[in-house]
């Protein structure tokens, strides 16, 4: 892989102007807790202490697309209710146009629900999902409105994304009037469809995932022999092909026949949902701007394995992409300092309370696996920054580390309660205080308030951050573990 290369392609993505145009949902997640049973019936209350929103389906792949750095202007039906009004100002504020979007009096805003109960000392967990019917197929008028904002915009825009979960948007009317203007504004077509992959044809890509292209090539796939069938099934209809396989990668049927493989960068996989949308978003900007097939599949790869390393679904900026391409190598927990403000912005959108610590973490032991687990209670992602070699020796001399900054991020983040690691090479975090803002800043327990570097105690308070000294454990060091060790 040129990682150069493929940072060009991701920094002219800005210049790229996407309609995505597809089944929009509301995904709503509404945070809480079972506080008794009813007394009206055998039911469990839920005290419902937080909603948030995020649009679904294809208006979840629309939103990567604006994310990842494309112009997006969203195409779909939204009904004439209260969700609909909120389905339309989350798609403003991720940056996507919602003047292609129509507003339909015979139908409810498609909304999918998630209640969540959990918090204190008991772990979060679905209690209960929501839905609406199942949306059927646009007609007459409504057909017709959305073909008109379809000819509309299409003179506008470099690509077309098409969504189809739900089969509810694409008719046939849509798609022969999206394909008569690719045709006519030489646009480039990207399809992403749950069940009808093989409906789609003359696209420049469609991505299913295995099952996908089984179902539609009405066949199990269960072994490379299968994929490859279903593979070429599509290839018939489509001009290129890329089947996602989870953690086995991505396989590529080109038009010249070529089938090719490409495998993930290994990953921490948290939560996979909505990772298929990143890669969707992702191949139509990397087609646009000209990248090989191999281009594109291994763009794609790198902002799914962003996605699938965060709990929820999210949104992979532009930025975050390339800081990946051009990373630090080691575990996925590592990452750099621009990275990292990127995540701790979201996790912050989120209502997320990020928790910052740091240290040399040099011979890991008892004394240091409390204490992270001791800051990790007190929020919700726990953040640590790592002291280089050089940083080491300046601390505590020129014997030390004995395990090098690569091994010791390795066997940190082997810990479940550390969710990201960051090097620094100064004498204090102070920069990345700053740069993060974490809600809280934790330290160990031999600190006092008065015994800090009172810069980082002023800075960390002065934008309302809250200073956390956790009890450190007797006895329990790695200046006394190398003692014992050497007899010294």
């Amino acid at each position: 892989m040129n990682a150069t290369r493929l940072q060009q392609l991701v920094s002219e993505f800005r210049q790229i102007r996407i309609m995505a145009i597809g089944d929009i949902y509301l995904d709503e997640n509404v945070f809480g807790r079972v506080t008794e049973v009813s007394l009206e019936a055998p039911i469990p209350v839920f005290e419902v202490l937080e909603r948030r929103y995020n649009p679904g389906a294809a208006g979840n792949a629309a939103c990567n697309a604006a994310s990842l750095g494309g112009q997006v202007t969203m195409v779909g039906v939204i009904g004439n209710d209260a969700n609909g009004g909120i389905v339309r100002r989350e798609f403003e504020i991720r940056g996507v146009d919602t003047s292609g979007i129509v507003v339909a009096d015979d139908r409810p805003t498609n909304t999918y629900g998630k209640l969540k109960a959990g918090g204190h000392n008991a772990p979060i967990q679905e209690v209960l999902r929501t839905d609406t019917p199942r949306p059927k197929m646009i007609s007459g008028t409504l057909e017709a409105a959305v073909i008109e904002k379809i000819r509309a915009i299409a003179p506008k825009v470099d690509a077309i994304l098409i969504g189809d979960q739900v089969s509810a948007t694409i008719s046939d009317g849509v798609y022969a009037a999206l394909m008569e203007c690719a045709r006519q504004h030489n646009l480039v077509t990207v399809a992403d469809s749950r069940a009808r992959a093989g409906y789609f044809k003359g696209v420049d890509i469609i991505k299913p995932n295995d099952r996908e292209a089984g179902l539609a090539a009405g066949i199990e796939v269960n072994d490379e022999d299968s994929l490859i069938r279903a593979g070429r099934f599509l290839l018939e209809r489509a001009r290129n092909v890329i089947i996602t396989r989870g953690p086995d990668g991505m396989t590529l049927f080109s038009q010249d026949g070529t089938i090719e493989h490409v495998p993930i960068r290994p990953v921490r996989a948290v939560d996979v949902t909505g990772a298929g949308d990143t890669a969707a978003a992702t191949m139509v900007l990397a087609k646009a701007r000209g990248a090989s097939l191999r281009e594109i599949a291994e763009l794609a790869n790198a902002a799914a394995g962003i996605a699938v390393t965060q709990p929820g679904v999210v949104t992979v900026a532009n930025e975050e992409l390339l800081a990946v391409l051009g990373g630090p190598e080691g575990p996925d927990k590592l990452k750099s300092p621009e990275q990292l403000k990127i995540l701790v912005n979201r996790l912050k959108r989120d209502g997320r309370k990020v928790v910052w610590t740091n240290g040399c973490f040099d011979i890991l032991h008892a004394g240091h696996i409390t204490y992270l687990m001791r800051a990790k209670q007190e929020g919700d992602v726990l953040v640590v920054g790592m002291n280089t070699d050089a940083s080491v020796r300046a601390i505590k001399g020129p014997n030390r580390p004995v395990i090098p900054q690569e091994d010791r991020a390795l066997v940190l983040a082997a810990l479940e309660c550390v969710d990201f690691i960051v090097f620094f090479d100064e004498p204090t975090p102070i920069r990345l205080l700053e740069l993060l803002r974490p809600d809280v800043y934790a330290k160990g327990g031999d600190y006092t308030l008065d015994t800090l570097v009172q810069e980082e105690r002023r800075l960390v308070e002065g934008y309302g951050g809250r200073i956390a000294l956790i009890p450190g454990q007797a006895g329990r060091s790695t200046t006394g573990i190398i003692q014992r060790i050497t007899g010294s």
